[in-house]
């Protein structure tokens, strides 16, 4: 996935009320409207929309630094929980920016060793859960528009405490 130096801005087209996301710079008669959101910071996005904690950060950021390692070397280095440290290893395991394999031990038994996924693997695979989340996320407000439709229409015009519930006053 390349870059470029355009942002990316919600657009609102002027004929049909449609809205998209993409970069600035189009030739399109859109009609570009700001976004009421405050814009998300990595850390809350990948906390938001991964459940990855801040724990889950600080053992991706020392695997990337470090290669690979162990729940036991993890915890100690980190000064955590070993099992604080498993859970977010399973977790990162789950969602694909780690990987586990065994190393057998000299004195018998073995031990699950963590490396990191490639660096650009580990964006591709975070883009596609946000663009999946996000169309989640859209479904949902689309639901809620059409429950406010629903309730409006039920509503008698004339109270107009039936409302308060969508707009404040």
């Amino acid at each position: 996935m390349g870059t470029t130096d355009k942002e990316r801005e919600v657009h609102k087209c002027q004929h049909c009320g449609n809205v998209s996301f993409g970069r600035s710079g189009s030739d399109s008669d859109e009609e570009e409207r700001p976004s009421a959101v405050e814009l998300p910071e990595l850390a809350v996005v990948l906390r938001e929309v991964f459940g990855i904690s801040e724990t889950g950060i600080r053992i991706c950021v020392f695997l990337m630094e470090d290669g690979e390692s162990t729940a036991g070397e993890l915890a100690d280095h980190l000064e955590l929980d070993r099992s604080t440290v498993s859970r977010q290893l399973n977790h990162l395991t789950d969602i694909g920016l780690l990987e586990k394999r065994q190393r057998l031990l000299s004195e018998g038994g073995y031990v699950h060793v963590y490396t990191p996924v490639d660096v650009e693997e580990v964006r591709q695979r975070l883009t596609v859960g946000l663009h999946a989340w996000m169309d989640e996320a859209l479904e949902l407000v689309e639901d809620i528009n059409r429950e406010k439709v629903a309730a409006l229409a039920r509503a008698n015009p004339d109270d107009s405490e039936s409302t308060d519930i969508y707009w404040d006053r």
